[in-house]
């Protein structure tokens, strides 16, 4: 699949909020409504979006207590036949890391005997920490900041509603600095013609 600047765009916009409209998108991207109609298209046609879903409130979906076990099957299709079963990862022809959702000891102990396997390790798991995983594409296209080619994975950075790539952290911090300056020189000017309009207030009033 070929995918180019606009099309990195799109998608860190739909990762960071997949509910925006193609109006919204449009907008945030200064191309048009068609244009931006026509890529989605184009990217769900080739199975680079594969679909819109919602992300629930983990304690919605799980029980109390998450468990990662070692196991060892000869029956790896029995362990989708249990909910409790939340991930399964295979590493070798017969051995699986799994997570069960449990509520109790007994519970796991049901699970264990029903699907028939042989636990080699367990291990509660106290927390989890899910990170957003960044398209690894190489796409050309130039810096924000300083127009330089970039080819490889940016430095994404949200601002105002709009996505920006940067092709080191130097451009990052310098865009950021130059934004600063501008919000303090548009306040400032703000500021002065608030005053301007009190001051012909009071002239005319006097």
């Amino acid at each position: 699949m070929k995918l180019d600047e606009l099309d990195l765009r799109l998608i860190y916009l739909l990762m960071d909020n997949a509910r925006l409209s193609i109006s919204e998108i449009a907008e945030r991207l200064g191309v048009s409504r068609p244009t931006v109609k026509a890529r989605l298209e184009k990217l769900e046609k080739e199975g680079v979006i594969q679909g819109y879903t919602v992300k629930l409130n983990p304690n919605l979906l799980r029980a109390h207590n998450v468990i990662a076990m070692i196991i060892k099957t000869d029956y790896p299709e029995k362990l989708q036949e249990f909910e409790e079963i939340i991930e399964i990862n295979r590493f070798t022809s017969k051995k699986y890391l799994i997570k069960v959702a449990i509520e109790n000891m007994e519970e796991l102990r049901r699970v264990i005997e029903e699907a028939g396997f042989e636990v080699l390790e367990i291990m509660p798991i106290l927390e989890s920490i899910e990170r957003k995983a960044s398209p690894k594409v190489k796409v050309p296209f130039k810096c924000d900041y300083c127009g330089k080619e970039i080819v490889g994975e940016p430095i994404v950075y949200k601002y105002r509603n709009r996505i920006y790539f940067f092709c080191c952290p130097t451009c990052l911090r310098e865009f950021k600095k130059a934004r600063e300056n501008l919000e303090k020189f548009k306040l400032s000017k703000k500021k002065q013609e608030i005053n301007h309009t009190h001051n012909g207030k009071n002239y005319l009033h006097n």
